[in-house]
């Protein structure tokens, strides 16, 4: 059980960033992870809610998809612009995040802040170049969602806020598609999931990006299997040899959800499939219907 000493909720980021420069602080959005994990409870004797910063939006400006930390996995998975990206991969992630009840509370960014391996949106942004935008003491700093996870439930920011996540759209209006989930139930987190993206030009793939969630100590962008994808046909034989790729590459650990040669084995599966998905050769879900 978390017990704290004092309850801040700043109005303005800079309150909020010189609260967060302090030890023993930390942020709570949805609180889905803090409340009920205890990794991330240690040392924390105070918390800063971020909901009265103004941050509860999804908005197009200037080329890029901006995502507030206080959207809600429910608003990401019905918006209708991210239905349309890509197939709605990210949408998609969001709509299978825990239960009705965990997306109505849980935050996009606080599952980004959470850096765990097996979460089920990483992928999809990785897959569409996300950047993830930090507000500290020093001011806002922007890093590339590739180099932000360092480890299990580690990442490079230090006692700052992520403010939101964004995504260039410049050419993404004809990126196609793909997502993949494998879990004990349909509100588990995921045991393995597989994100892509591809630019196909008559019937060539010019462009590609393969990102795996719960194989790796980090969500694991495979880019062995995209330089490999590039220039070949999309077809079953291509993302076939994808998939042995991805199974040299994957690093699984086995835990309670399942082996690590389980893991290995269906890292294949959930690549190609998501790949299929990407090419048009497999039919998209629309998990956002029950969202």
């Amino acid at each position: 059980m978390l017990k704290i000493a004092a309850y801040h909720k700043p109005t303005t980021l800079v309150e909020a960033a010189a609260l967060l420069a302090e030890d023993g602080r930390t942020i709570i959005a949805g609180g889905t992870d803090l409340l009920v994990n205890p990794r991330y409870m240690v040392g924390v004797r105070e918390v800063v809610d971020i909901r009265k910063l103004g941050l509860n939006y999804i908005r197009v400006e200037n080329g890029w998809l901006h995502i507030g930390a206080g959207a809600t996995m429910r608003t990401v998975a019905q918006q209708a612009t991210l239905q349309r990206l890509a197939n709605g991969i990210l949408a998609r992630g969001a709509a299978v995040c825990g239960s009705p009840n965990i997306r109505n509370m849980a935050t996009l960014v606080g599952n980004i802040a959470s850096a765990l391996p097996s979460a089920d949106t990483p992928p999809a942004l990785l897959a569409l170049n996300a950047e993830v935008v930090l507000i500290g003491t020093n001011g806002e700093r922007v890093v590339p969602l590739d180099n932000f996870f360092v480890g299990p439930a580690q990442s490079v920011r230090e006692r700052e806020l992520i403010s939101e996540l964004r995504i260039p759209l410049a050419d993404c209006d004809d990126l196609r598609g793909g997502f993949y989930k494998i879990g004990r139930t349909a509100e588990d987190i995921s045991m393995v999931n597989a994100a892509a993206t591809l630019k196909i030009q008559g019937g060539t793939i010019t462009r590609a990006r393969l990102v795996l969630g719960a194989v790796a100590p980090v969500p694991l962008r495979v880019t062995r299997a995209e330089e490999a994808l590039a220039g070949q046909l999309a077809t079953e034989e291509t993302f076939q040899r994808a998939a042995e790729l991805v199974r040299d590459e994957v690093r699984p650990i086995t835990d309670h959800r399942a082996t690590a040669a389980y893991r290995r084995k269906m890292s294949s599966v959930t690549a190609v499939r998501a790949l299929r998905q990407a090419a048009g050769l497999a039919p998209q879900g629309e998990e956002w219907r029950h969202a």
